[in-house]
């Protein structure tokens, strides 16, 4: 999955990304939600057939593309430790 970015500011990050699938995208968007330093993050996509999906991250103070690559580290390592776990099932 490739991300163009559209917007980069001190508070407020755009990423669109080339894939029709929410699934991924929706599980970042909850997982920055989380975050004390964000004030909105969602996903949109204008039209549901054509329009690609757009991360939304806007932050209070910090930098977005700090808390949007501390966020993917932390979705990692809960894939990790599951991966983990369904292995030892063997």
């Amino acid at each position: 999955m490739k991300a163009n970015i559209i917007k980069n500011e001190a508070k407020e990050l755009r990423l669109e990304f080339d894939t029709n699938d929410l699934t991924i995208l929706d599980l970042i968007a909850n997982n920055l939600i989380e975050q004390k330093e964000v004030v909105f993050a969602g996903v949109t996509k204008e039209h549901p057939e054509i329009g690609r999906p757009v991360l939304v991250l806007k932050t209070e103070n910090k930098k977005p593309i700090e808390i949007l690559n501390k966020t993917l580290d932390k979705i990692k390592e809960s894939f990790e430790e599951l991966k983990e776990d369904v292995e030892k099932i063997k």
